[in-house]
C-alpha cells in the first residue's frame, strides 16, 4: 500500500484498539501508548510492503502481542534478578550481622575473662578451646578437682561480672555458632 495519508487513517483508526489490547496483555502495568507507537512505527517502516489493509492489521496485532510478549520475558527476567539480589544481599547482610554480634559476644566474653584470677582464668579459657578437664589439669599441672573448682568459681565469677541480660544473651548466641 503506499501513501501516507492511508498510513494516517490507518493510525487513527487503529490505535485505541491496540492500545486496549497492548492493556489487556500486559495486565495495564506498562505504558501502553509508548509500546502502541512502537508496533505503529514497525508498521509505518514496512507500510509499502503491505498490498492490502488486512495484512497491515495483522501484522499490526501480531507486532503488539511480540513486542508485549518481548516486554514481559524482559521484566520476568529483571524481576527474577532483582529478586535473586535482593536475596543475596539480604543473605549476605544476615551473615554480616551475625558475625557482628558474635565478634561482640566474644569480645564482651573475653573482657569478663579477663577479669578473673590468673589461675581461674586459664581453665576457662582452656575449657573454652574445648579441652577436657583431665587434659587441663595436665597442661596446668594441678589436680581435676582443683580444675573442677576452679571452674565452678570461674563461672559464679563470670555470671557476677556479666549482668543476667548478658549471660542469656551469651548463652544464646554461643548456643547458635
Amino acid at each position: 500500500m503506499s501513501g501516507g495519508n492511508n498510513f494516517d487513517a490507518f493510525f487513527k483508526s487503529f490505535f485505541n484498539p491496540i492500545c486496549s489490547f497492548i492493556e489487556r496483555v500486559m495486565g495495564g502495568a506498562e505504558d501502553v501508548t509508548d509500546l502502541a507507537q512502537d508496533v505503529f512505527l514497525k508498521v509505518f517502516e514496512r507500510w509499502k510492503e503491505f498490498d492490502s489493509e488486512e495484512n497491515a492489521k495483522a501484522f499490526l496485532f501480531i507486532s503488539a502481542r511480540n513486542l508485549c510478549f518481548d516486554r514481559l520475558r524482559r521484566k520476568q527476567a529483571e524481576s527474577n534478578y532483582v529478586s535473586r539480589y535482593l536475596q543475596e544481599n539480604e543473605f549476605k547482610t544476615s551473615v554480616f550481622l551475625q558475625e557482628v554480634m558474635r565478634q561482640e559476644t566474644f569480645r564482651i566474653l573475653y573482657s569478663a575473662i579477663d577479669r578473673l584470677p590468673e589461675q581461674t582464668r586459664q581453665v576457662i579459657l582452656l575449657g573454652l578451646d574445648g579441652n577436657s578437664n583431665q587434659e587441663v589439669s595436665k597442661a596446668l599441672g594441678v589436680s581435676i578437682n582443683t580444675v573442677k573448682t576452679l571452674k565452678k568459681n570461674g563461672y559464679a565469677a563470670l555470671r557476677e561480672i556479666l549482668s543476667k541480660d548478658y549471660l542469656i544473651l551469651l548463652l544464646i548466641l554461643l548456643g547458635e555458632f
